[in-house]
């Protein structure tokens, strides 16, 4: 028998001597209050020395190692056809975009060339640190919806192959000029200045790359 039921016995077997004697009517109601409360105060002590069972996971997928990973795509390399290897290559780029990069790929798609600003420390050479990469107008002609992030898009499309840059275009010189009076760029100018020495602007321009213009024809 449980603990539970020689509780029960026991408070039974004083309900019946209870019944003989005196009183019995207000001692009975009594006992069974005192049986309830034994009862539920027994119930949590056994329930905290036996905790409900953890149910074991049945997730048995392992993540794949570096060498596994390099091995499956070294096999599915030699059994992909050109078509097949370029659509992959596609896919990682596009999926590597975000939407207002995407946008940016879509304004850059007709061939046209858009300013960029980089702004550098004062000083000659390659060694200047820079304040700000790779500024444009870009940004907002294509409809980003973080304009002031385009420095950011534009690196990361660089870095991706899909936009190249050129030397200056003196035919946009009226969109240099509106870009600097981005607020963005005129951070950085001030960040850059040394002194009575004002920051260098570089001045450059964004177009689609022979890669980017690929991906946009495949996909659009």
């Amino acid at each position: 028998m449980d603990l539970e039921g020689l509780i029960g016995g026991g408070l039974n077997l004083l309900g019946g001597v209870a019944k003989r004697a005196p009183l019995a009517g207000e001692v009975l109601p009594l006992l069974a209050d005192a049986e309830r409360a034994v009862v539920r105060v027994m119930r949590r002590h056994l329930t905290d020395l036996d905790p409900p069972a953890v149910v074991a996971s049945t997730d048995t997928e392992q993540i794949p190692t570096p060498n596994q990973l390099l091995r499956t795509l070294l096999d599915r390399s030699m059994y992909t056809s050109p078509d097949k290897s370029r659509d992959a290559l596609y896919l990682d780029l596009l999926q590597a975009l975000v939407p207002d990069e995407a946008r940016i790929l879509a304004a850059l798609s007709d061939g046209s060339a858009y300013p960029v600003i980089h702004v550098a420390e004062p000083g000659a050479g390659g060694g200047a640190a820079y304040a700000l990469k790779n500024a444009s107008t870009v940004g907002r002609a294509a409809g980003v919806s973080l304009p002031r992030h385009t420095s950011l898009y534009l690196t990361r499309m660089l870095g991706l192959g899909l936009v190249r840059l050129g030397p200056e275009a003196s035919s946009l010189y009226d969109e240099y000029e509106m870009l600097l009076t981005d607020s963005v760029v005129n951070i950085a100018l001030a960040t850059a200045r040394r002194g009575v020495r004002s920051a260098r602007v570089v001045r450059r321009t964004v177009r689609i790359s022979d890669l980017g213009q690929e991906l946009w024809e495949a996909a659009k």
